[in-house]
């Protein structure tokens, strides 16, 4: 099925046969569950094929295209398998590409579905489709949240997902089922193909227009489906939606318990044009002109050291919805609602670090030490301060990378005991005994040639930096250096010791680092605790 594209996917199957860009940190592979959903949709042809004449390559296998399958080609099943093998890894790497330039924090179900539509896409559909404006794409930009960043619906997700099921200008509900079944992986974990939270709705507006022009609409299972999809036909008056299968009346209060076809059917003669009234929105988007009893979404703007407290609206009410959204029920009047703010953290009282008096919502790092605080990788120095000037400590930099190692799955259980102690003046009472022994072991962070580790000593940006580059090594995060990048121009280039250069390099290549202003490094300089925290969201936000 991969191949049964629309010309508007043309472009970007092309894309996906470019080289693709150097290896994400993130390293999450689709699972066997997801792989063979795969297989099932794609199918398997052993002898090479082209769905339209349009298509510049040959398909063959499980949707494998390319310049290397040509006319009359014959291959095995295990050459199939070889094939889908080769290729899942590609879109693998594109998932994971995501996963890291837009902070998604994917977890394996995620990824999967995520996974079968890139299969079927190709690798640069988020890119292409967010620039043609379709809301999946752009979603996954924004992190599958709104601008506010309040996380989507479910059902929205379904919906953006249900759209893109277009092949050569025909809607398939092959494609469609495939949707569904992927916006179920990703919200629910379901990999059942019999779609069993969501069915969709084919609409033919007969001889009318769709509002947005969408064809396909996804509705929640078992429920009535509600308001209907706005419709209009010039010296038509809209009379029902009629089930093309069985000619009955689908209304709002219709349970929408399978895959349906709807045609619009009409009444000749024009309807009055109805009296439509303003709402005007500040702060926030929604502003429009509604019809009376309409039921309008308003969403406040983001405002950097703000927290929303809700909405002053002239002539209605805004009432919030299970959803999380405010939502304006239009009188038969014009309408203003103005957005209100405080002073605050954006997480209200949720702000992780709210009890701290240093760290005000308008710190600069205020958003990445709430981050670090949360994921229990930073504390305060005290039950209220978090100190974000004070320059970090060699101690303090091995205990935050101990305790982002732990964080992560899979990560070997390490026994300080088991370590003959090398250093002098790390005392086994130390609160960072078990990171710097750990450290020692992993070869983050070695001591001197006097025997010992200096815990309380400063630590410079380059050693930070250093340090941040073993343990990425350890890992196995850092071993692309096309990403790594020249840092000669910066004015202080020449101040970055031997053994840090190739650290400092791969840091600001990898986005971690950018300097502290000036066209300076600073290598030399206190890295502060709010810096620290800092690089360490940046460096490793999706494993939080």
């Amino acid at each position: 099925m991969k191949r049964y594209i629309s010309a508007l996917l043309a472009l970007v199957m092309l894309l996906s046969l470019a080289p693709t860009a150097a290896l994400a940190d993130s390293d999450m592979t689709g699972s066997e569950n997801v792989k063979t959903l795969i297989k099932y949709y794609e199918g398997c042809v052993l002898t090479a094929y082209k769905a339209h004449s349009s298509e510049k390559y040959w398909t063959i296998g499980y949707g494998h295209y390319g310049p290397d399958v040509y006319e009359g080609m014959v291959i095995t099943a295990e050459q199939a398998n070889a094939y889908f093998e080769q290729d899942i890894k590609a879109f693998e790497r594109a998932v994971n590409g995501w996963n890291d330039k837009y902070s998604l924090g994917l977890n394996q179900n995620q990824f999967d579905a995520l996974l079968s539509a890139t299969y079927n896409f190709g690798t640069g559909w988020v890119e292409y489709y967010a620039q043609s404006g379709y809301r999946l794409a752009k979603y996954v930009q924004a992190g599958f949240k709104d601008a506010n960043g309040v996380p989507l619906p479910d059902l929205e997700i379904a919906d953006a997902f249900g759209v893109l099921c277009n092949a050569g200008g025909e809607i398939l509900p092959g494609l469609i089922v495939r949707r569904i079944n992927e916006a179920e992986i990703f919200l629910y974990n379901d990999y059942h193909t019999d779609n069993t939270h969501f069915v969709y709705t084919v609409l033919d507006a007969n001889g009318g227009s769709l509002t947005g022009g969408n064809r396909v609409q996804i509705f929640a299972k078992g429920v009535p489906y509600g308001t209907m999809p706005g419709v209009k036909r010039t010296n038509y008056t809209l009379n029902y939606w009629a089930d093309t299968d069985t000619g009955s009346p689908i209304l709002a209060s219709t349970i929408a318990d399978k895959h349906r076809n709807l045609k619009a059917i009409w009444t000749s003669g024009s309807a009055p044009e109805p009296v439509r009234y303003t709402l005007t929105v500040n702060g926030g988007s929604g502003s429009g002109s509604y019809l009376a009893g309409e039921s309008v979404r308003i969403v406040p703007d983001t405002k950097l050291g703000k927290t929303f407290t809700g909405w002053s609206v002239s002539g209605a009410e805004a009432v919030l919805n299970n959803d999380g959204y405010y939502y304006i029920t239009m009188p038969a009047r014009n309408v203003t609602a103005t957005a209100l703010w405080k002073d605050g953290c954006p997480l209200g009282d949720k702000c992780p670090t709210q009890d701290f008096t240093d760290i005000s919502y308008n710190h600069w790092a205020h958003n990445y030490v709430d981050s670090a605080v949360n994921a229990k990788i930073f504390v305060g120095t005290s039950a209220t301060t978090f100190e974000p000037e004070t320059p970090m400590t060699r101690a303090m930099m091995v205990a935050v990378l101990h305790r982002l190692y732990g964080k992560l799955e899979g990560a070997d259980t390490f026994d300080a005991s088991a370590i003959e102690n090398p250093y002098t003046d790390v005392g086994k009472g130390a609160y960072y005994y078990d990171a710097v022994m750990w450290a020692y072991e992993k070869h983050i962070a070695l001591g001197f040639e006097d025997g010992t580790f200096r815990p309380n000593e400063k630590i410079p940006r380059e050693q930070m930096v250093t340090m941040l580059h073993r343990y990425a090594r350890m890992m196995g995060w850092a071993d692309d250096e096309s990403n790594w990048a020249d840092f000669s121009s910066f004015s202080d280039a020449s101040d970055v010791s031997v053994f840090a250069r190739e650290s400092m390099s791969w840091a600001i290549g990898c986005n971690i680092i950018s300097g502290v202003g000036g066209n300076r490094l600073d290598p030399q300089g206190d890295a502060t605790r709010a810096q620290v925290a800092t690089l360490l969201v940046r460096f490793a936000g999706n494993t939080f």
